[in-house]
C-alpha cells in the first residue's frame, strides 16, 4: 500500500485514475478545489487549494509526505515550480499529466520553424530539459490559456524536469475518450450529427491521430505513479484514428448514415469535426512498449464505447 496525491482527481479521467488507486489498495489524497463534488466518500482524504492562486498548494500540503504526486492540473510552468517547491524531496515521484498538444506544430509561441516531429511523434523530438519556460507570461489572464495550451503544458514540462528535486515521468496523453463524462463533447460532437443528419465537415484527405481509452490512460498513471520509469512517455493506443474511423463507428451505433464533406479550407466551420486533422498527427508508442506497458488498439476499443455513448 502506498500514499499517492493526486490533484485535481474529479472530473472525467482524474476520477478514473482515483478509483483505480483506491482499488489497487493505495491511499489516496486528493488536493482540488474543492468545488466539484466526487463519488468517493470517505475512502479518500481531501486538501483545499486552487493551483493557479500562488502559494495556496504549498500551504495545503505543507508537511505532507508522498510516495507519489500525480498532477491532473498542471497547465502551466508557474504550477509546475510550485509544485516542486511545494512538495521539495517530501515524495517520491511527480507524474504529470501533459498531451499530445506538446507536438502541435501550430502552437508554438516564439520557435520559428517547430521541431521537425514526424507523422507519429517521438519522445526524444521533444526534450524538456532544452525546452525555455517563462514564468512572467501572462499565464492566468482572461484567455490566454486557451490560446496557449499546447504551449503552457511544453513550459510545464520544462519547469518541472529543471525544477524538481526527485524523479519526474511525464505522460504525454493522447485524445482521451470515455463513453460518460466527456467534457470536450468530441465525441457527442459525431453522435450528434449523424442523428440529426447534419453533415461532419472533414478537411481534405484528412489525417489520423492518437487515441487512448479513458480507463486506460488512468491505469498508465496509476502504473507509473509508482514505477521506476521516467522522462516523457506518450500514452496511446498503438493504431490511429481518422474521422471516416469515428463515423463509422456512430453509424454502427446508430444505424445511421454519416455525410462527411471534406473541404481544402475548413477551418473555423462550426461543423468541422474536432478529429479532423490536416494531415497526421499522432504519437509513436515504441518507448512504452519498451517499458513493458501496452495499449488496446483502437479498432477493438471504439466502436464499444461509441455504442455506449450513443444509449447513454
Amino acid at each position: 500500500m502506498s500514499d499517492i496525491c493526486v490533484i485535481g482527481g474529479t472530473r472525467y479521467f482524474g476520477k478514473v485514475l482515483v478509483r483505480q488507486l483506491l482499488d489497487e489498495g493505495h491511499r489516496v489524497t486528493v488536493v482540488n478545489r474543492g468545488q466539484t463534488p466526487d463519488p468517493f466518500g470517505d475512502s479518500v482524504r481531501r486538501l483545499r487549494a486552487d493551483v493557479t492562486v500562488s502559494g495556496e498548494l504549498t500551504a495545503a500540503v505543507a508537511g505532507e509526505r508522498f510516495d507519489a504526486v500525480v498532477h491532473q492540473m498542471c497547465y502551466t510552468p508557474i504550477a509546475a515550480v510550485e509544485v516542486c517547491e511545494a512538495f521539495g524531496d517530501r515524495v517520491g515521484k511527480i507524474v504529470l499529466t501533459s498531451t499530445i498538444e506538446v507536438y502541435n506544430k501550430d502552437t508554438f509561441r516564439g520557435r520559428t520553424p517547430a521541431p521537425p516531429f514526424g507523422a507519429l511523434a517521438r519522445e526524444n523530438e521533444l526534450d524538456p530539459a532544452e525546452y525555455d519556460f517563462d514564468t512572467e507570461l501572462p499565464w492566468y489572464s482572461p484567455g490566454y490559456l486557451d490560446v496557449h495550451y499546447g504551449e503552457g503544458k511544453r513550459q510545464a514540462e520544462a519547469a518541472l524536469v529543471r525544477t524538481a528535486k526527485v524523479p519526474v515521468l511525464l505522460a504525454r496523453v493522447a485524445h482521451v475518450l470515455a463513453a460518460e463524462g466527456d467534457f470536450t463533447g468530441r465525441l457527442r460532437f459525431h453522435l450528434d450529427h449523424v442523428r440529426d443528419g447534419r453533415p461532419v465537415v472533414a478537411h481534405a484527405t484528412p489525417g489520423r491521430t492518437s487515441l487512448v481509452r479513458a480507463e486506460e490512460a488512468a491505469g498508465f498513471l496509476a502504473w507509473a505513479a509508482l514505477s521506476d520509469a521516467t522522462g516523457a512517455v506518450n500514452v496511446a493506443s498503438p493504431d490511429t484514428a481518422d474521422v471516416y474511423d469515428f463515423c463509422a463507428a456512430v453509424e454502427s451505433a446508430t444505424g445511421l448514415t454519416a455525410h462527411v464533406i471534406e473541404k481544402d479550407d475548413p477551418a473555423g466551420d462550426p461543423d468541422l469535426s474536432p478529429f479532423s486533422c490536416p494531415a497526421d498527427f499522432g504519437m509513436a508508442t515504441d518507448r512504452v512498449t519498451a517499458l513493458g506497458y501496452s495499449f488496446t488498439p483502437i479498432a477493438q476499443w471504439l466502436p464499444a464505447v461509441v455504442r455506449a455513448a450513443a444509449t447513454a
